[in-house]
């Protein structure tokens, strides 16, 4: 390849079988005052959809993600999306080789890692991702979302409130 190489993720696709929300129904409609039951299904949506615009919106997985993501490493220290990581399945170059751990490829960090090499494009990572329980702040911030997502659920809205966004913002990994 020729001219300057940005690192950057060329496709990210879930695997998942079934997504545990990580809050139910009744917390949501606790948070938000709701005492009726007619809109339950339309809030159950709206939980899914608060939780993947907040994911999106911070880089980080709110619940454990089967992820298939393919990369151009090229400068190297490439962020994995939707950490903290739990478990790496298989790493693959261009060439569809499997890399083995400790001589084919290297990670750094702890929950939120970097693949530091190899520095080529088009690898490819299976790895499993996301919280398991999700930590205290980021709900709170799912759950203004889905308040905000709710409220405002007659007019067009394309974000998840600027409330969940003050909460969110510090731990952003975008």
């Amino acid at each position: 390849m020729y001219g300057v190489q940005y690192n950057s993720i060329l496709d990210v696709q879930f695997n998942d079988d079934v997504i545990n929300e990580p809050v139910t129904l009744s917390e949501a409609k606790d948070f938000c005052k709701i005492d009726i039951s007619n809109d339950d299904v339309l809030i159950e949506s709206i939980i899914t959809a608060a939780r993947q615009m907040c994911e999106a919106y911070t880089g980080i997985g709110f619940v454990e993600h089967n992820i298939l993501v393919n990369v151009n490493n090229s400068n190297g220290d490439i962020y994995l999306p939707y950490c903290p990581l739990v478990e790496v399945i298989e790493v693959t170059d261009e060439n569809d080789v499997v890399l083995e751990a400790a001589t084919g490829y290297k990670l750094r960090g702890n929950d939120f890692v970097r693949l530091e090499w190899p520095t080529e494009n088009n690898i490819t990572i299976e790895y499993v991702a996301g919280y398991g329980e999700l930590p205290e702040v980021l709900r709170l911030g799912l759950l203004n979302a889905i308040y905000y997502l709710y409220d405002n659920r007659s007019i067009e809205v394309d974000d998840i409130g600027p409330i969940a966004k003050m909460i969110l913002k510090p731990h952003r990994r975008v």
